[in-house]
């Protein structure tokens, strides 16, 4: 996955959420994906409640899964945990791209 992801499609899915999405406490909301922003707007996040999507300035991004730490997960192997996260997070990728696609 490293590496695999177009930041211009995170972009977009930002931008349509922002622009038609319903507000909410943080940000807006369109379908079940939320957007926010810095303060300082230099940095935007997109987030299901299950992963979320940090995109920075100079189009660097990290993603954040609930499990982050292998080390709390019980009886799940390395090689598991980090199958499971790489999982969560497509399906994370393929909801805003059916949402870049759908509006």
């Amino acid at each position: 996955m490293k590496n695999s992801v177009d930041v211009r499609a995170l972009l977009t899915a930002y931008e349509k959420i922002k622009t038609l999405g319903t507000p909410v406490e943080n940000g807006k909301q369109l379908d079940d994906i939320t957007c926010t922003e810095s303060y300082d707007g230099y940095s935007v996040s997109l987030s299901d409640g299950v992963v979320s999507v940090d995109v920075n300035f100079h189009n660097t991004y990290h993603f954040h899964t609930l499990n982050e730490d292998p080390d709390t997960v019980i009886n799940q192997t390395t090689a598991d945990f980090h199958h499971n996260n790489e999982t969560q997070i497509q399906a994370f990728l393929n909801k805003l791209h059916d949402l870049n696609t759908r509006y």
